[in-house]
Order: structure tokens, then C-alpha cells, then sequence
């Protein structure tokens, strides 16, 4: 908006949560659909089992999605990863596979 002299308002440029992660989404979404989709399917050979394992890893992703939204929400401590190896297991493991991770 141009600003007017009686009445002083301006364009505010800013995103808010929604804006922001719907960028995010949309960028991935676009890449890993154009880009990946391609080998994919000359792997798999038909479009009914393109769409199919598309169903498959959404459901995957939005099972491991949840899964660490719980945890987060059980252990709200600052280490992600590795604080839900340690809860789990012993602090010699997590240590181990954080490393392990970081590869």
C-alpha cells in the first residue's frame, strides 16, 4: 500500500507461522515431486505404483512425524535425538549412535 498523508499506512512485510511454513512445504513438495519422481518411476515402471509408494512414504513420514512430536512432548529438554537414545537406553549409546547420526 502507499502511504497517504491523513492516513499513514504501509505495506508490513512479514510472514507469520502459516506463511512460513507453507514455503517450507511447498518447496519441498515441489523438488521431491519434480525431481525425484523421475527415477522413481523409471525404477518402478507404472504411474499406480508411483502414487502408491508416495502413499506409502506420506504415511511413513507422517507416522515418524508424530512420533517425535509425542517424544518431544514427553522430554521437552533441548538434544532432540539424543535425549530420547539416553531415556531409552543408557548415555553409552546414545553417545555412540549420535555419532552415528552425524556421518
Amino acid at each position: 500500500m502507499l502511504e497517504n498523508n491523513n492516513n499513514s499506512t504501509a505495506f508490513k512485510p512479514s510472514l507469520g507461522l502459516f506463511d512460513a511454513t507453507m514455503i517450507v512445504a511447498g518447496s519441498m513438495i515441489g523438488s521431491g515431486i519434480f525431481i525425484v519422481s523421475a527415477d522413481m518411476l523409471k525404477d518402478l515402471g507404472s504411474a499406480g505404483w508411483l502414487l502408491a509408494a508416495w502413499v506409502i512414504t506420506g504415511f511413513m513420514t507422517l507416522t515418524a512425524a508424530l512420533s517425535y512430536g509425542e517424544l518431544s512432548a514427553m522430554y521437552p529438554k533441548a538434544g532432540g535425538q539424543y535425549v530420547y537414545l539416553k531415556e531409552a537406553y543408557n548415555p553409552w549409546l546414545d553417545f555412540y549412535m549420535a555419532g552415528v547420526f552425524l556421518l
